[in-house]
């Protein structure tokens, strides 16, 4: 056997007895120290801003109150309002919204509850006075307006004719301008804080100011109450 040839088997020999050798990360330990000071940093951080960070509960969210001003236009003039709800046949009164003692027109709702039943339109603010409306008529209760049934014709308001529509201006919105609804006019929704409502019975081309309610509706968002 040559020299090579020797030298070549002694080579296998060894390479059969010799034990694997183990794959060393360089660095050492400081990668995994690192890692670990990481972790335990995010942890103590988590745990301050569960101590620190104030604690709203769904409830609080919930109980959340909202304050719209609401009107009824008849013709020429605002008609009276109860500040407490009307109980009639009618009335069909929703948890969540309520008339405010002392300030007629004003109605306090929580958004989170009106919207669990699918309740936060204007529907929510009629069951209230036990006011039926219709795309072309309105009805009220013996205590508002005499019970009187209003209709969309030529003949009404003396002869000038009316329309039945609802004006609405999102106060504290980014676009506070009227809004006028001529259709499914107790669909319409309620959606922020400080809204005013009118309901209009009028002739073409009338236009009416926010509700008479509308300034203590201001007071009462701008105080938080």
């Amino acid at each position: 056997m040559t020299s090579s040839a020797k030298k070549i088997a002694r080579l296998a020999e060894k390479s059969k007895t010799r034990g694997p050798r183990g794959v060393r990360l360089r660095g050492g330990s400081v990668f995994p120290t690192v890692i670990i000071v990481v972790l335990a940093l995010g942890a103590a951080l988590i745990a301050y801003s569960r101590q620190t960070l104030e604690d709203r509960t769904a409830a609080d969210i919930t109980n959340t109150d909202y304050y719209m001003s609401f009107g009824v236009f008849v013709c020429d003039d605002w008609i009276a309002l109860p500040d407490t709800a009307v109980l009639s046949d009618l009335a069909e009164v929703q948890e969540g919204a309520s008339l405010v003692s002392g300030k007629p027109g004003v109605v306090e709702w929580q958004p989170q509850v009106l919207s669990g039943q699918r309740r936060a339109r204007l529907s929510a603010v009629l069951d209230l006075y036990s006011i039926k409306l219709t795309n072309d008529s309105v009805t009220f209760p013996a205590s508002i307006n005499d019970g009187a049934t209003l209709t969309e014709s030529t003949e009404a308001c003396d002869g000038k004719g009316a329309t039945l529509f609802v004006d609405t201006w999102d106060v504290e919105g980014t676009d506070p301008s009227r809004k006028t609804s001529i259709a499914n006019l107790d669909a319409v929704r309620l959606n922020n804080d400080g809204l005013a409502v009118a309901l209009v019975f009028a002739p073409d081309g009338t236009e009416v100011d926010q509700p008479p309610a509308a300034s203590e509706v201001a007071l009462l968002v701008n105080s938080g109450e």
